[in-house]
């Protein structure tokens, strides 16, 4: 990748035309914030991201070369952002971020969108609501720890985005019809009947 369409680090003139929401450098560099992956003009009315996870570009191309989505709000590629890749931001940011304490209210502030349009899109696009999804990768994350590690079911619960254990402990037996305990030892069982 040239030196141009590398990422830089954003300077004092830059932050603050982003903090102004300043049209005057529209076009001429592009910010991107690292924690969700998309970018977006310096006049963007969407929340600001903080200093240290912001990254420049000179072109929309480089942006999009560096693996960054187009904001959906201020369009800074010239073109719409579809549904479809919207809905697709939304599953890229719930993957990334399970671990953390999520709502569809930080979901659709992290993809730059009102909170009901993007669960209305997603549901549409992926027959789930955001959180039902989350729920999912969540599970999926614990089932894989719970077989392919020797982690206290309280670690795990933490690993995945739910500190309390007994939260964690109803939804994955609401998922699985038993204990994460209980799934942990069938497995481990079936594993050793194979294997003998």
């Amino acid at each position: 990748m040239a030196a141009d369409k590398a990422e830089q680090t954003v300077n004092v003139e830059q932050w603050q035309a982003i903090n102004e929401r300043d049209t005057f450098f529209d076009g001429e560099f592009y910010y991107a914030d690292r924690n969700t992956q998309l970018y977006c003009k310096p006049s963007c009315p969407s929340r600001l991201p903080k200093f240290n996870q912001v990254c420049i570009f000179t072109s929309a191309e480089a942006a999009e070369e560096y693996g960054c989505s187009p904001c959906r709000r201020c369009r800074p590629n010239g073109r719409e952002v579809t549904d479809l890749e919207w809905a697709g931001q939304a599953e890229r940011f719930i993957n990334s971020h399970y671990q953390n304490p999520l709502s569809v209210n930080r979901i659709a502030e992290s993809c730059h969108g009102s909170s009901s349009e993007l669960q209305q899109i997603f549901i549409r696009i992926y027959g789930v609501s955001l959180m039902d999804y989350l729920d999912r990768v969540r599970m999926d994350q614990a089932r894989y720890l719970l077989m392919h590690s020797g982690r206290f079911i309280k670690q795990i619960s933490e690993l995945v985005g739910m500190p309390s254990v007994s939260e964690f402990s109803r939804k994955f037996k609401e998922k699985e019809g038993m204990t994460p305990t209980l799934y942990r030892r069938r497995v481990r069982k079936r594993e050793r009947n194979q294997q003998s």
